[in-house]
Order: C-alpha cells, then sequence, then structure tokens
C-alpha cells in the first residue's frame, strides 16, 4: 500500500499492511530544539527556512519525515489567531490577532491577564477584542499550492493543520480567564453563551476561507485543540459540554463537510476525556487525539468500546518512555500497537509534542520500531 491507501483503510477500521505513522500535526510535532538535534543525528543538513514565527515548534521538514517513514504530510494556515506574533513592550511580551497579551516563557507562551477577565458585560466582546481581518492574504498564503502539490504529486495522505490553535472552550478560558469562565457557565450563561457563540463565529469564517482554499485537497483537517479534562477526571461535566461546546464544534464541522463531505475530522483534546468520547463520536468526529496516556485511562478498555466508530492518533507517552532508554521506546511502541491497532483505526504519534529533554535517537527508534513491529497481522 502507498501511505494515502495506508491511512484511509486504517481510518475505515480495516487493516492496512502495517500501522500507519504520523509526525508534524498541530498537536504533535517537534519543539525547535529537538528538530536540530535531528538533523545533527542524521546528517540532514540545514533545515528547512520555519513555516510560521511565534511558536516553538517552527519547522515543517518533509525530508526528516521521508527519513522516519511517516504517511501524513501538512499543510498550514499562513497565521492563526491565538499566536503570540506581534512584539510587547518588552522581548516577554507578545499579543495575538485577538489583542490578547502572551507571556514567553521559553520555550513556550502562556496567556497573560484576559482581555475579559474584569468585565462580563457582553458588549464588551465587541467593544474589547480584534476580531481577525480575514481580508488579509497571510491567512492563506502558499495553502493552496501546497495543498494541491500534495494531493496531485505525491501518494501521502494530506492534512490540513489546525486553522487556530485553540477552540471555542480554550479561546474563551484565554479571554475571560480559566477560573472565571468556568464560573460563567455555571452561573453567567447568557455571557458564556455569547462569548463562545463570537468566537465560533470567527472560526467558522476561518475554516470556510480554508476550505475554499484547498479543501478539495485535504483528506484530513484537524479542529482546533481543545482541553476539556485534567489527568484525572474532566474540567467541564458532560451535560456543561452538550450545553455549550458541543454546538459550537457541530458549528465548525458543518461548515467544513459543506466544502468537502468525505473529509476526515480530527478532534485533539488532552487528559481524561473518556467520559466525553461518546459525545465526540456524536459529532461525527473521525479521529481523536492524543488518547494520553495516563495512569485513569485505561487504553485496551477504550479501543474495545469505541475502536470501531472512532479511530485514534497519537498514544505514544512522551514524558516517561521517550525520555527512557532505547528498551523503554521500543517497549513502549510494542505496547501502544497491541493495545489500540487490532482491526485497524490507529494512527501511531506522540501523545503531544516530542520535547527539547528526548533524545534524538529515541525518535528514530519510535519509528523505526513502529515500521517493524506494526506490520499486521500483529503479534
Amino acid at each position: 500500500m502507498n501511505s494515502r491507501e495506508r491511512v484511509l483503510t486504517a481510518l475505515n477500521h480495516q487493516q492496512p499492511d502495517r500501522v500507519p505513522l504520523a509526525l508534524g500535526g498541530g498537536p504533535y510535532g517537534l519543539v525547535d530544539p529537538l528538530y536540530h538535534q535531528l538533523l545533527q543525528h542524521l546528517n540532514m543538513g540545514n533545515p528547512v527556512p520555519p513555516f510560521r514565527s511565534g511558536h516553538s515548534i517552527s519547522y515543517m521538514d518533509d525530508r526528516l519525515l521521508e527519513k522516519l517513514g511517516t504517511d501524513l504530510r501538512y499543510c498550514w494556515p499562513g497565521l492563526l489567531p491565538n499566536s503570540p506574533v506581534n512584539q510587547g513592550e518588552d522581548e516577554g511580551t507578545f499579543y495575538d490577532s485577538y489583542g490578547q497579551i502572551w507571556k514567553k516563557a521559553t520555550p513556550y507562551f502562556y496567556t497573560g491577564k484576559g482581555l475579559l477577565e474584569e468585565t462580563d458585560d457582553i458588549q464588551d466582546i465587541e467593544r474589547l477584542i480584534r476580531w481577525p481581518d480575514l481580508s488579509d492574504p497571510r491567512w492563506t498564503a502558499g495553502l493552496r499550492e501546497r495543498a494541491k502539490l500534495l494531493r496531485e504529486e505525491s501518494a501521502y495522505f494530506v492534512v490540513m493543520r489546525m486553522a487556530a490553535s485553540h477552540g471555542p472552550f480554550q479561546t474563551a478560558c484565554d479571554l475571560r480567564g480559566t477560573e472565571n469562565f468556568l464560573m460563567d457557565m455555571a452561573l453567567n450563561p447568557d455571557f458564556a453563551t455569547a462569548l463562545l457563540d463570537r468566537i465560533t463565529t470567527a472560526m467558522e469564517n476561518l475554516y470556510r476561507l480554508m476550505m475554499q482554499t484547498g479543501g478539495m485537497y485535504f483528506d484530513m483537517i484537524e479542529l482546533p485543540g481543545d482541553d476539556y479534562a485534567g489527568n484525572e477526571n474532566l474540567l467541564i461535566s458532560p451535560r456543561m459540554f452538550r450545553k455549550f461546546i458541543k454546538p459550537c464544534l457541530n458549528r465548525l464541522i458543518t461548515v467544513i463537510r459543506e466544502y468537502n463531505p468525505d473529509i476526515k475530522i480530527m478532534l485533539h483534546s488532552d487528559g481524561a476525556i473518556t467520559k466525553l468520547i461518546p459525545e465526540i463520536i456524536s459529532l461525527g468526529i473521525d479521529i481523536i487525539h492524543p488518547l494520553e496516556p495516563l495512569p485513569i485511562t485505561n487504553m485496551a478498555e477504550v479501543k474495545s468500546e469505541f475502536g470501531s466508530q472512532v479511530s485514534f492518533i497519537g498514544g505514544i507517552d512522551i514524558s516517561h518512555a521517550m525520555l527512557g532508554s532505547k528498551t523503554d521506546v521500543i517497549e513502549e511502541v510494542k505496547r501502544r500497537i497491541l493495545q489500540l491497532g487490532d482491526q485497524g483505526g490507529y494512527i501511531l504519534a506522540p501523545s503531544n509534542h516530542l520535547q527539547a529533554d528526548v533524545p534524538p535517537e529515541n525518535v528514530v527508534t519510535l519509528y523505526k520500531t513502529a515500521l517493524e513491529f506494526g506490520k499486521y497481522p500483529l503479534k
């Protein structure tokens, strides 16, 4: 099978020739220092030009993906509304397209005081937030050309990365402050609904623009990342998810499928989200990332219960196994393939971005082992 056939077979819950492999999506890439270490480790020469700024994951190197044997290739927007790209008053202060302040804590950025942190006046949603101007040609710069090239001149599975780093829930938490917004959903639902509605409208327009530009070439698109859980339980109840968040996701999915009904849609949500998986499936989501390897998450049970209804991408432990020995990495790969790979429905990938403290030889071992051990029938 070629890569596109392999991935589509797996996502149709059938067994391809081997488990598909991925690296480089919106929530599962390489931080810049590790990318440079891998180039040196593999004697690959100079880095490619960065594809964006304001992030700690700045490089998309098809040469490296080819070397590792991965099956997915990526397109990306020229801008991201949550990206801290505008320099502030000092070296550690930046602003994103909404006008929201961000602070730099190497290698990542975190949101500062929310634009709406001190107000729950619905009129301030328009007054204080600078909603993205999608007439700026930078949003789609090079997107159609890259997507068309990948689809027509390669056999890879073509993925449109997240058009926004944070989804409706997390963007609301950025703008309002997480504690404030959680209380808004409980005590001030009109304000919470109004804020989510305005955020979702901006994202609908952004995804419509991406789909108009290259949607006919995409095999899969990533929804913005939205984390609904911590390491042990949900941050919001399933009832609140149904009331506030599910309608927002449904609007984004509707826009995407208006332009390409057959496209596969991925949702990233960290943490212990098992209780929400039925809700996510009911939206028509095809793939969930990352199925984070947490003590409370029984991956084999999740696969058994939901594996015929949704596919999973991720699963590889970046916090322990990828920091350990070569043997640790090999055992991690075998464990996840056996837990998640039966009857297809699984793409092996890191459960989040691979960090600078991951040895480059462990990245090579990860994909080499998956290529060898992931052949069907699994043993």
